[in-house]
């Protein structure tokens, strides 16, 4: 089976083509093509090789048949951005609220995205994520400290100007934190080192930069205004055992349901879940069980999994003549 994807933004740090890249890896029995529509930068030719990249305009009728697939994955793709062919069998996967094509079928990368949606089904798909990539070089730490990061696409929205007040409050009540961030913008380094007390460390953003976390004791993430609709940082920290300490919100409330890790509402929240991360012992078991948890809901052959059993579903009953396609179908894991 050849499976054409279709995405907005040609860069891999970006959620869309980070899940497209996830199905070339989740179902490699398949022939892969991946169409971008914009500007595809170098790392994301490389990341998704050895499959076809293509950099189309538009998404029209004439390019998919030209490439003949026998699936289409539509990443959060609008109707005034294509027309389909009705040589092959259609999926829009939503990552985020707004108008998009309807599809043969449609999957939502959340619970709490298909609220938001009014999907009727709410077909959901969570995705999966690789394990991030061992670092060079072996973890170290003084005695007695902990380390806690954050990660974040490398855009001013991502990073609200509230986030120094928030860390400042947070180093007051725990000096024993070592604070790393990836992704900060540059405007913002020197105020959010001072909240720190000059004990902030910053990395630039990149597709590698998910190594870091196998250094982090925990991923802290939060954002007054903006709730993610998945966030697949919570689940690539947990597949490295480093415990997710996040608002509670959006599909970050559905993976730390799952994962038994701390959503939190409050700064108060955010301040004890790092208290309680400073029993030895306590983290220890709790890094573990997200580990396992994560690998068990979000690896590559977990979603490999529940994408081919709707892939199948959709290519039986296309066979069948049905025009209701998997209509009743849930299939996200409980």
């Amino acid at each position: 089976m050849h499976l054409l994807q279709v995405c907005n933004v040609g860069q891999i740090v970006g959620g869309t083509a980070a899940c497209a890249w996830s199905v070339t890896r989740a179902l490699p029995q398949l022939t892969h093509s991946v169409a971008f529509l914009s500007r595809i930068d170098a790392v994301t030719r490389q990341a998704f090789e050895p499959h076809q990249v293509l950099h189309w305009p538009h998404c029209t009728s004439d390019r998919i048949r030209q490439v003949t697939p026998d699936l289409v994955i539509l990443h959060n793709i609008a109707a005034h951005q294509t027309s389909l062919w009705d040589g092959a069998l259609t999926i829009q996967y939503v990552h985020s609220v707004g108008r998009r094509i309807p599809a043969d079928h449609t999957v939502y990368c959340s619970h709490w995205l298909a609220q938001q949606c009014r999907a009727k089904p709410p077909a959901v798909l969570w995705q999966g994520v690789p394990l991030p990539i061992a670092p060079v070089h072996p973890r170290t730490r003084a005695e007695g400290r902990l380390r806690i990061g954050r990660i974040c696409t490398p855009t001013a929205r991502k990073w609200p100007d509230s986030l120094p007040a928030f860390y400042s409050q947070l180093t007051a009540q725990h000096p024993h934190v070592d604070w790393e961030f990836v992704g900060c913008p540059t405007a913002m380094q020197s105020v959010l080192q001072s909240a720190c007390c000059g004990r902030a460390t910053f990395h630039p953003a990149g597709w590698q930069a998910r190594s870091h976390v196998w250094h982090w004791d925990a991923l802290l993430y939060h954002h007054p205004t903006l709730t993610e609709s998945f966030g697949r940082t919570v689940a690539e920290a947990a597949r490295a055992g480093c415990i997710p300490i996040v608002d509670d919100r959006g599909g970050f409330s559905e993976q730390c349901q799952v994962l038994g890790s701390r959503c939190c509402r409050t700064s108060t929240d955010f301040g004890d879940a790092i208290t309680e991360l400073s029993d030895p012992e306590f983290r220890q078991r709790l890094s573990e069980t997200i580990q396992r948890k994560s690998d068990e809901h979000f690896s590559f052959a977990s979603f490999g999994a529940r994408l081919g059993s709707l892939i199948d579903d959709l290519s039986h009953s296309s066979r069948a003549g049905s025009s209701a396609v998997n209509a009743g179908s849930e299939t996200a894991i409980p």
